[in-house]
């Protein structure tokens, strides 16, 4: 017997386009169903309540109907609006990035829980307490573990030796840390310095409200943040857009860089 048309999904709405006058074709990445995109018919009319859940940002729950093309949501609600970071301009461009990089790393009809609950997670802290650099390579970092291209931070992923406490180097291209030795014959390898592996390495081992007891100063966030946007450019092959946005936000000052001294965690000290 075959699958009902009708079915619920729960999830994050990450793109949405205008179609007429009155409706919305709705990208959704949901918990079971994966990345999909439907049509909300009538979500563009006054006093539609079908509206503000299909809104940009919105997690909800969906009743949606199968078709042979696209699907149609028949019915919404909203879980969570997100009101905070919407009403906050940083907040919210931080947050349209994260979904523009769920949308560019991710294929229709594939779930994946881990990922959904990062995005999910991501938003929620963004809301309550607003975004640095450390929410913003956290989840950067982690989708790259989700999707499968987590950088091996433990051995040189050329000659296989376990990295010792020096300066090493990172290549995005061979996916990983290298040793001194091996570095010098990769292009593309960028020193990799030992406080940068273990945030890396602490990142990778916790959630995002203990990533946050993390403090880096300015030296540090920057190499962090080259890293992770090699790596991220290497796996996704396209133009990331909203980044842009956000480097020109900074640089207007719109958000107050941190100068605090780096410190990790002590129990993580020697990893």
């Amino acid at each position: 017997m075959g699958s009902s048309r009708d079915y619920q999904a729960e999830g994050v709405v990450i793109r949405h386009s205008v179609i007429g006058e009155r409706d919305k074709i709705v990208t959704l990445f949901s918990r079971d169903e994966g990345k999909f995109s439907a049509v909300a018919r009538g979500s563009r009319r006054p006093g539609s309540s079908l509206g503000p859940c299909v809104e940009m940002l919105t997690y909800g729950r969906f009743q949606c109907v199968r078709r042979r093309a696209l699907d149609i949501i028949t019915q919404a609600t909203s879980v969570d609006s997100f009101a905070n970071l919407k009403a906050d301009l940083w907040r919210m461009s931080c947050a349209l990035y994260a979904c523009e990089l769920i949308d560019s790393s991710t294929v229709e009809g594939a779930p994946n829980h881990p990922l959904f609950e990062l995005l999910l997670e991501a938003l929620t802290e963004i809301d309550r307490v607003g975004c640095d650099d450390t929410v913003l390579r956290f989840f950067e970092l982690r989708l790259l573990e989700h999707i499968g291209f987590c950088p091996s931070l433990r051995r040189c992923v050329s000659c296989g030796s376990s990295l010792r406490p020096v300066e090493n180097s990172l290549s995005a291209t061979l996916g990983g840390a290298l040793c001194p030795e091996c570095a010098k014959s990769c292009p593309d390898a960028k020193a990799l310095s030992v406080d940068a592996v273990k945030v890396l390495r602490f990142w990778l081992g916790c959630g995002l409200d203990t990533a946050r007891r993390v403090k880096m100063g300015t030296a540090l966030a920057g190499e962090l943040e080259g890293h992770i946007y090699r790596f991220v450019d290497c796996v996704l092959q396209r133009d990331i857009k909203s980044r842009s946005w956000l480097a020109r936000l900074k640089s207007e000052s719109l958000l107050t860089s941190s100068t605090e001294v780096s410190t990790i965690p002590r129990r993580f000290e020697s990893e």
